[in-house]
């Protein structure tokens, strides 16, 4: 229905103005840079072998992690989609909580959990009798894998859960009954059914460490542990090489474009299909190797967590205090600004940022389900290719040719930053659920005389409700734990929650940073079990 399509197509353009402008405007200032004198930063950064060793330590740090997280969520993605036992449901629904905790609070979990006088350490240094760490884990290579393994782990178990349990399992019968062998099976028929989720999970995986920012800067500790992105953020905000900042950003945005490309193959070989797949109940033997491997799972994810609520009430030797929320409820750390602003304008900001983007993606959904087109996931596509980090770089130097003195402005820009961030992954979110809404539904509301803005109100907004809060949800959590473009762009004084943990981090003060980041967590927690509610747990 044309008519429709042109109502859909006025009620988008505002979003995607929004979209554009807040994604070319930035760009355009930081390739602006990076282009001036007649190119000589970006040539001289092109010729500098420094520059192809960090682009060779990123796409190798990247592809690593995200290949061992694929690797390792295998085994677990074959238990949950073959059988079904008591508890299924929670390890899913916890695992599914990765997408809401921040990058920040896995980097103080760390810390605090696998330092050398962490938790760990020190249980095993007490059952030892050991003087010395135990396991050296922290300021390593392997401290960034580690790290960006227990990110993304969830990431690809639950994809790759998701299209093995939604495959049938005809032709793997039919496989065994002419004798083919559990391997010859797996490789031949299982694989290739499920080829689209582990290829789209590797190439997500793999974009999210490339653009990782706080782990490689807290974890890696080592000038030889720079990435693209850490680099971008030292030259422009350290070292003062705006112009070599940004034609990095032009590099990292080139490499960064051409693998979202290539991640639309893995998407496109998704389908949505009937779930043929039935499950088989874990008895015996098979439900204590099942409720084993739960536990491995477990003992993985939860103890960095776990840590940051056991720091945030006692100190490194185990004595019970309350020092740390006492400065935060005085307002202390000796900071910028008072932690409790810090919570405030963190919660505001994703708030504010959260409900725009909703707002902005619903009729952007709606447009993509009924054209059927490709414009808005490409559009999306876009801030997710330049990173969050070259996004804070533009908005930082944007902020240079506006004349201002009031922190009112700062955190403008902050918000605008934060909404370009948040805004594609709502669209991302809510356009599945829009395509599942029937145009026959709009149809018959029209003939019964209702108008489109009516229909739009009564009929496919409630129908889109369950994917509207989810992509609330997740973009308040994104929004809440953003630390990459604030940093950024903080100009000294910019406070936002995960700001103030990252450098209490840095001051040592894990018992401030673990109080911070209790609140934190509990703030994620609380938006995730929103989120929950809608009943959406697909993963677009």
């Amino acid at each position: 229905m044309k008519e429709q399509q042109a109502y859909y197509t006025l009620r988008s353009l505002p979003g995607i103005l929004i979209l554009l402008l807040l994604f070319l405007i930035p760009i355009a200032v930081v390739f602006s840079y990076a282009l001036s004198d007649n190119a000589s930063a970006l040539i001289n950064t092109i010729s500098d072998s420094y520059t192809y060793r960090i682009i060779l330590f990123t796409v190798t740090e990247a592809g690593l992690s995200a290949l061992i997280a694929v690797i390792v969520a295998f085994p677990f993605a074959y238990i949950f989609s073959k059988y079904t036992f008591p508890g299924r449901k929670v390890i899913m629904t916890l695992s599914a909580l990765s997408f809401t905790i921040p990058t920040i609070l896995v980097v103080l979990g760390f810390v605090i959990w696998y330092g050398n006088n962490g938790l760990l350490n020190t249980l095993l240094m007490r059952i030892s009798g050991s003087k010395e760490p135990v396991l050296e884990i922290l300021y390593s290579f392997k401290a960034i894998i580690l790290a960006h393994v227990y990110l993304n782990f969830p990431i690809a178990f639950l994809l790759i859960t998701e299209a093995w349990t939604a495959s049938s399992d005809v032709a793997e019968k039919a496989s065994y009954t002419l004798g083919k062998s559990i391997r010859r099976t797996f490789f031949s028929v299982t694989l290739p059914s499920i080829k689209g989720s582990v290829i789209s999970a590797f190439i997500l995986i793999f974009l999210f460490c490339f653009s990782s920012f706080a782990i490689i800067m807290v974890l890696g500790g080592n000038p030889s542990y720079t990435t693209l992105e850490t680099e971008i953020y030292r030259r422009a905000r350290i070292s003062g090489d705006t112009a070599g900042g940004a034609s990095l950003s032009l590099i990292s945005f080139a490499i960064t474009g051409i693998l979202l490309l290539a991640s639309g193959y893995g998407r496109a070989k998704i389908k949505t299909e009937r779930k043929t797949r039935k499950l088989i109940k874990g008895r015996g033997k098979t439900l204590f190797a099942i409720y084993l491997c739960v536990i491995v799972m477990l003992l993985f994810l939860l103890p960095p967590l776990l840590s940051i609520l056991y720091r945030a009430f006692f100190t490194k030797n185990g004595v019970f205090t309350l020092r740390a929320w006492e400065e935060i409820l005085g307002g202390g750390f000796g900071l910028i600004s008072t932690a409790m602003e810090g919570i405030v304008m963190s919660f505001v900001i994703a708030f504010l940022a959260s409900a725009a983007a909703i707002i902005l993606a619903s009729s952007m959904a709606m447009l993509s389900a009924r054209k059927n087109s490709r414009l808005m996931p490409f559009l999306a596509t876009l801030p997710m290719a330049a990173g969050s980090v070259t996004l804070g770089l533009g908005f930082s130097m944007l902020a240079a040719y506006i004349p201002h003195s009031s922190t009112i402005v700062s955190y403008l820009l902050v918000f605008l930053a934060h909404l370009i961030i948040v805004l594609p992954f709502s669209i991302r979110t809510i356009t599945p659920g829009a395509r599942t809404i029937s145009p026959t539904l709009s149809l018959a509301s029209y003939t019964l005389g209702a108008s489109m803005g009516k229909t739009m109100r009564r009929v496919e907004m409630p129908l889109l409700r369950p994917y509207i809060k989810k992509a609330f949800a997740f973009s308040f959590a994104l929004s809440l734990g953003e630390v990459n473009a604030t940093l950024t762009l903080s100009d000294g004084h910019i406070t936002t929650l995960p700001i103030l943990i990252y450098r209490l981090i840095g001051s040592y003060d894990y018992q401030g940073a673990a109080a911070l980041g209790t609140i934190l967590l509990a703030e994620a927690l609380i938006v995730f079990a929103i989120g929950e509610k809608g009943g959406n747990n697909g993963i677009s």
